[in-house]
């Protein structure tokens, strides 16, 4: 099999295995992953580079600028979100230069994309797991359990003290804010556990999924939701929360999803919901998560982001009994990486057949 014409540099750790197959798929493969014996990429290493391979947290930190990498082309991440790279000073210069440019005089363009697609199979069983866990009320029995050092009453294992049952999956309506990869993955497992499923998304509408799709997972159609909304439409994203006896949030951070459900609309799920967020945590204001995890009405909650991240130290959700909080790693999967290493391969055949790369992401948007 003929490689691919281009060269690579790649600053995220990889398997051996990976290693050696990118070392053949490409016409060059320079590899500096950053841990104990880190090698920095040298100036004529920089030079040559045409992709650059790298973490969400941005390119390596002695790459000042990009005009260290003058036959650059395309930059893919590993991560699925690209708001801390497009924060880094080479990245905000780069934004900078495109929009005092002209048509006319944008003769540097690079493209940007993001391994969307490569953690459905961490996110979404997550999502599901947390799920569970709250309508099981996992949280109480095993810190009782730790604490009491002793098998509970029944009324110890309930969180009002009352006779403790498992709340199913079966049955209840699972509402998805946010329908990319994630969504679909997460809808698709929901599913098989029983639940109705239900979609908002911006459109408000079944689409293709494109992207990344791993073969067996996803919804390619769309056609898993019994019924969409749009985050567009106020009262249609009423009905939809109020339908929401459990609500996964996979939002990305963007302006229009900042603080988009405040504890007004938090307010609209129905007695008993549960709520997951494994997007970004400006979807929530901290204080609203707080207020409503205090009504009897909402069950629980599990999120893996928060507001602001990190979370402050002795803040009052850290000890809140109705809320499971994880430190943003549930996309941390096995071999998160190589899998990852996919999409830059299938990238690169794009740059190089100048067509539109997966997952692209426009510079200074964040989507």
């Amino acid at each position: 099999m003929s490689s691919i014409p281009l060269i690579v540099g790649c600053s995220v750790p990889l398997e051996k295995s990976t290693i050696n197959k990118l070392n053949e798929k490409f016409e060059k493969f320079i590899y500096h992953p950053k841990g104990e014996e880190e090698v920095e990429f040298n100036e004529e290493e920089l030079i040559e580079i045409e992709i650059f391979f790298t973490k969400g947290s941005g390119l390596p930190e002695n790459i000042k600028s990009l005009n260290q990498l003058p036959k650059l082309k395309h930059i893919q991440l590993a991560s699925a979100g690209s708001d801390s790279m497009q924060k880094t000073k080479p990245i905000l210069s780069y934004i900078e230069n495109l929009k005092n440019s002209n048509s006319n005089n944008n003769d540097k363009e690079i493209s940007l994309s993001t391994a969307s697609g490569t953690h459905v199979l961490s996110i979404p069983p997550y999502a599901v797991g947390m799920t569970i866990a709250l309508l099981h009320q996992w949280k109480g029995l095993i810190i009782n359990g730790r604490d009491k050092k002793r098998f509970l009453s029944e009324e110890e294992c309930d969180l009002k003290g009352e006779t403790y049952f498992a709340r199913s999956t079966y049955g209840r309506t699972a509402g998805l804010l946010g329908y990319g990869a994630l969504g679909r993955e997460t809808a698709r497992l929901l599913k098989a556990h029983g639940m109705k499923i239900i979609a908002a998304n911006t459109s408000g509408k079944a689409t293709p999924q494109d992207g990344y799709v791993i073969p067996g997972t996803g919804d390619k159609d769309g056609s898993i939701p019994e019924e969409y909304f749009s985050t567009k439409d106020p009262k249609s994203v009423e009905a939809f929360l109020k339908q929401s006896d459990v609500l996964i949030c996979s939002l990305p951070n963007t302006p229009a999803t900042k603080y988009f459900l405040n504890k007004e609309k938090l307010a609209l799920l129905p007695e008993g919901a549960v709520l997951v967020n494994v997007g970004r945590g400006s979807l929530i204001p901290s204080d609203d998560l707080l207020e409503i995890l205090d009504s009897p009405k909402f069950f629980g909650a599990a999120i893996d982001v928060t507001d602001p991240e990190p979370l402050p130290e002795n803040h009052p959700l850290w000890s809140h009994p109705k809320l499971i909080i994880t430190p943003h790693i549930s996309g941390n999967s096995e071999n998160e990486m190589d899998i990852a290493a996919d999409i830059l391969i299938a990238n690169a055949k794009k740059v190089q057949d100048g067509e539109n790369v997966i997952n692209r992401i426009e510079f200074g948007r964040g989507y």
